[in-house]
């Protein structure tokens, strides 16, 4: 009997032993519902006291030098915020955290990465933005739900290899790091969503450009880019592309395949022409081509019914574009500081346009055709030769602002325009 007894009290124990690593076992992920629900703690005293209700724990800003060996013990937390603080290195211990699913360590003074961070694999999103990383431990291709990972404003010559093995990845950010190059690699990201480059030291971009098929949004600006393979053209998914400040002197005609793009940015580059397919675009909205060489404007326009506004400031027009006339969705415009001589009669088709800025250049005659421009409210003339402005300027109902200084329009005149300018227009002389 008393064995009986003995063996009774070893199985309870046991039972008790079983059920009590169970019950603080690491709990399943919550979802990003239930998340929501969860309470955001915001210190690290209090998340150690509560360790096994954690899910969340943002230490943001609060000067922290190092993270404690025993975050490891936050099993549940799925995500962890240290941005903007003094961290140099991580504990070994945070890779443990099987479970997180976001790491946000932007803001720091990381210079390496321990491989241990191949052990999270349910992580999504990471943040190592404005650290001062030169490379990433190959381990970083393990983690294969990885969607975002924020590489901003770092210290890389190149992209690390461990990136082109992220198959998940839907958003690469390298803005402000010292890349001088894009590889072919490139086209292995087919999930890619965002990709933002900016701020390098980039000169091509290779032609695997075009696998990364179902990308909207690509930020190349401000690298040193001279060429733009055709193989742009087979991103059809594209909505914004910007290329601004390179050193790009010939655009493809392929961009004009881009048929949901809605914005394109290509000033401050050096480009001598646009011409043919290469704006005929049915979703474009905004184009800025300012501050290029640009002296032929010769495009395709039949399917042009979107283009909202036009930035061809700062470039070498000896005449208004022809091809304009014919974008009756055009609102916004800015043709100024060109080489511009007149206005002929073709403005007045332009009867959407709300701003048109025409000033800094050598224009002398002005068309009649100006008072077409029945929804005109702002008109920027200054900085011109004009010295006679068509009676029919008056016929713009709509103008709030007249714009004619340093021109050689009489005192006379002036007058004259004063006196019959539209009631609520102001007029500068």
């Amino acid at each position: 009997m008393k064995s009986f007894y003995k063996i009774l009290l070893i199985s309870l124990i046991a039972l008790f032993a079983f059920n009590k690593n169970l019950i603080f076992a690491q709990k399943k992920l919550l979802t990003k519902t239930e998340l929501k629900e969860q309470k955001v703690y915001r210190s690290l005293s209090e998340a150690f006291f509560n360790k096994r209700r954690v899910y969340i724990l943002n230490i943001d800003g609060q000067d922290i030098s190092s993270l404690p060996s025993k975050i490891g013990k936050l099993k549940n937390l799925q995500e962890l915020y240290v941005r903007n603080n003094k961290l140099t290195n991580l504990p070994i211990e945070l890779f443990q955290l099987k479970n997180l699913q976001k790491l946000m360590l932007g803001e720091n003074d990381l210079i390496m990465l321990p491989p241990e961070i191949g052990n999270l694999q349910n992580l999504e999103e990471l943040d190592l933005f404005s650290n001062d990383l030169s490379s990433l431990p190959a381990e970083i291709g393990n983690l294969n739900k990885l969607k975002s990972i924020d590489l901003n404003w770092n210290q890389f010559k190149q992209i690390p290899a461990a990136v082109f093995k992220l198959s998940n990845l839907e958003k690469l950010l390298l803005e402000r790091n010292k890349l001088e190059n894009l590889p072919n690699e490139i086209g292995r990201l087919h999930r890619l969503k965002v990709l933002k480059l900016s701020e390098n030291k980039i000169t091509y971009l290779p032609k695997s450009i075009g696998n990364l098929k179902g990308l909207p949004e690509f930020d190349a600006s401000k690298n040193q880019i001279i060429d733009v393979p055709k193989e742009i053209g087979l991103l059809t998914k594209l909505k914004i592309l910007n290329l601004s400040e390179n050193k790009i002197n010939k655009v493809p005609e392929e961009i004009g395949k881009l048929s949901e793009l809605k914005e394109l940015y290509l000033q401050n580059n050096k480009i001598t022409a646009i011409k043919g397919q290469t704006l005929n675009i049915p979703n474009l909205k905004i184009c800025d081509l300012s501050i290029n060489k640009i002296a032929t404007f010769s495009i395709a326009t039949d399917k042009i019914d979107s283009l909202y506004s036009l930035d061809m400031e700062l470039n070498n027009l000896k005449a208004f574009p022809a091809s304009l006339y014919k974008i009756k969705s055009l609102v916004v415009l800015n043709i100024s500081r060109n080489k511009i001589e007149k206005i002929d009669q073709g403005i007045s088709s332009l009867t959407s346009l709300v701003e048109l800025n025409l000033s800094g250049n050598v224009i002398y005659s002005v068309s009649k055709g100006i008072g077409g421009l029945r929804n005109l409210e702002m008109l920027d003339l200054s900085q011109n030769a004009i010295m006679l402005m068509p009676k029919q300027i008056y016929m713009l109902k709509s103008l709030k602002e007249l714009h004619l200084q340093s021109n050689k329009i009489s005192d006379f005149q002036k007058k004259q325009i004063r006196k019959s300018k539209p009631k609520n227009a102001r007029v500068y002389f």
